[in-house]
């Protein structure tokens, strides 16, 4: 139930950022900026993980603030506000079984537990089957890449390793695993083909030097339509010569070997029986919708939405990278996506006052659930609070608040032939570097409008060490980088707004994530002494500089990499193409290399 609007008020006054006190000029400026930022990742709203009331905290401040600039409620019943139905968490039954059938007949259970564990996103139901391994269960024919091509998968239950093939960064931590790895993708893939059940098992690649571990906190989305279950690699070792006649640890190799999928079945002769029984556990999240109607002579009934999420990963018990010792610890989210958030509300505030200038009307935005995979957004394009054929575009901000002296990333620049000119116009006067990228797919929730035909923009200013940890803080956002970037993203919002004509859409899907990053070609794994090579891109810089499976990186152009997150921070310096010296150890000897590092 939406809040009242007594107590929107109440809220707004006692708030200890004094909202009401930010509304005193039209500008954009850094001061403004980093005090919502400052209230948005405060210690006592908890990381506003989505559905909780920290959350709901966040969003009576935001809908508090539109309605002292004079914005009209744009959410649901007269509300600033849209209920967003999710799901946090789930029970799994006890009841729950899973077993192998061999040749002979003998049966072969499996622990609910400690060897298997179905889903959040999985039915409750019950699949028989004979089994039928593929491969990583990835669809990508962007990226010339199929598992299921060629195999019918219908009636059958399905086994898929946990990560992405090609064993590269590109594939690992690139714009193609945010896109095709998601255990929900996966999903959608063995749904879309027939499957009755899928499973999912942790690889021999990605868990030789971490703890073999089942998902236990709920998945975002997924349809609940067939049994989907999570099972260990020890399990997998356990079952997989009796399904398919070879170790996870053959498979793998397999499937590195030829570059390509490489099913494996025992039709008829073994069978596999999944009873999932899972419960979800509902909750629910709130957009904030605040609308700016347009006010030129010219106007015309037309909306430009210009939006951000507003939640994070809380306490980290879902979504955080800093591992188990994340878990339980306060995820502020400063930069992913308080800087967002913060940048909405300072160009709604300004772009008040230029509402004589706006042809079409401008609604503001504020995403519940994008952590969980874009839900909030996608909840309001298939149940928008305004109609939908009147958007005819989308700008989005997620993670400004680190620019840090390196190229604001502006993607989906082709989605629109309007946008080129607009943004060279702009970026002439901003004081910016800008490195533009072309798709409109991004793990963002532009993502979500794009897929429904509209033109988007998506503003970011970069990845970075502190992200979905507990260190993304306020004290490390870089308020004058994001006063540029704010400024920057209104203008353009202003432009679109006005432009004579309605954007016109082009679909383009490539390079909307983010600028060219530095990589060294491998993926990688965890030891005591530095990062783990744990595989190789054929042909890539590890490789051609004599790199090997098994060696240990200790130091890269200088610096030591005593762990991902030191060696994620190396890379983040450099540029495509520099030439870096790589010390590494392969056995007990120190060795040192040099590469030329690839673009990932």
């Amino acid at each position: 139930m939406a809040r009242p609007l007594a107590l929107l008020l109440f809220i707004f006054l006692l708030a200890p950022a004094r909202a009401g006190d930010a509304v005193s000029t039209p500008a954009i400026t850094a001061g403004e900026l980093s005090e919502h930022v400052r209230v948005l990742s405060k210690d006592e709203w908890k990381g506003r993980a989505t559905g909780t009331a920290e959350e709901g905290l966040a969003t009576d401040y935001i809908a508090a603030f539109f309605e002292r600039l004079g914005l009209k409620p744009a959410g649901e019943e007269g509300t600033f506000f849209q209920r967003v139905p999710l799901t946090a968490g789930f029970t799994v039954d006890p009841a729950s079984a899973m077993s192998v059938a061999g040749e002979a007949g003998e049966a072969i259970p499996l622990e609910l537990g400690a060897e298997f564990r179905p889903f959040s996103a999985s039915a409750t139901a019950k699949a028989e089957g004979d089994a039928v391994f593929v491969g990583y269960g990835v669809r990508a024919p962007d990226l010339g890449y199929d598992d299921f091509e060629g195999i019918d998968v219908r009636g059958k239950v399905l086994f898929a390793f946990r990560h992405s093939p090609g064993g590269t960064e590109a594939w690992d931590r690139g714009p193609a695993r945010m896109q095709h790895a998601p255990f929900t993708a996966k999903l959608a893939h063995a749904i879309e083909r027939g499957a009755i059940a899928l499973v999912i098992v942790n690889d021999p690649r990605s868990f030789a030097q971490r703890p073999d571990a089942l998902q236990t906190a709920g998945i975002g989305g997924g349809d609940r339509k067939i049994p989907f279950a999570h099972l260990t690699l020890a399990a997998a070792r356990r079952i997989f010569p009796v399904l398919f006649g070879a170790t996870p640890e053959e498979l793998e190799a397999a499937l590195a070997a030829e570059g390509a999928p490489a099913p494996a079945s025992r039709a008829g002769r073994v069978r596999v029986t999944l009873d999932a029984r899972v419960k979800p556990v509902e909750i629910a999240g709130r957009n904030v919708c605040a609308l700016l109607p347009a006010g030129g002579p010219d106007a015309i009934d037309e909306i430009v939405v210009f939006g951000a999420h507003h939640d994070h990963v809380g306490l980290g018990e879902f979504g955080s990278l800093a591992g188990a010792a994340g878990r339980g610890q306060i995820h502020n989210g400063a930069d992913d996506n308080a800087s967002g958030t913060a940048g909405i509300l300072e160009a709604a505030q300004a772009l008040v006052v230029r509402k004589g200038e706006l042809r079409r009307s401008v609604l503001f935005l504020t995403f519940t659930g994008e952590e969980m995979g874009l839900l909030g957004s996608r909840h309001f394009v298939e149940h928008p609070t305004v109609p939908f054929e009147k958007v005819v575009a989308m700008i989005n901000m997620d993670m400004i608040g680190r620019l840090d002296g390196r190229a604001l990333f502006v993607g989906g620049v082709k989605t629109s032939p309007a946008f080129s000119p607009i943004l060279e116009r702009r970026v002439a006067d901003a004081g910016l570097e800008v490195a533009y990228g072309d798709g409109g797919l991004a793990p963002s929730d532009n993502t979500s409008f794009y897929q429904k035909g509209k033109p988007v923009l998506f503003f970011f200013s970069g990845l970075h060490a502190d992200y979905h940890r507990p260190s993304d803080d306020f004290e490390k956002i870089d308020a004058a980088g994001m006063e540029k970037i704010v400024r920057l993203a209104a203008e353009v919002t202003v432009d679109v707004a006005s432009l004579p004509e309605r954007p016109a859409f082009q679909k383009s899907d490539r390079g909307g994530f983010g600028p060219p990053r530095a990589i060294l070609g491998i993926s990688v794994g965890e030891h005591a002494k530095g990062v783990l090579v744990a595989g190789l891109a054929g042909g890539g810089p590890a490789q051609q500089a004599g790199l090997e499976v098994g060696d240990v990186i200790l130091e890269v152009a200088g610096e030591g990499t005593p762990e991902l997150g030191a060696l994620q921070r190396v890379l983040g310096r450099r540029k495509v193409g520099e030439a870096v010296k790589v010390k590494f150890l392969r056995g007990e000897e120190t060795r040192e290399t040099e590469l030329k590092l690839g673009q990932g």
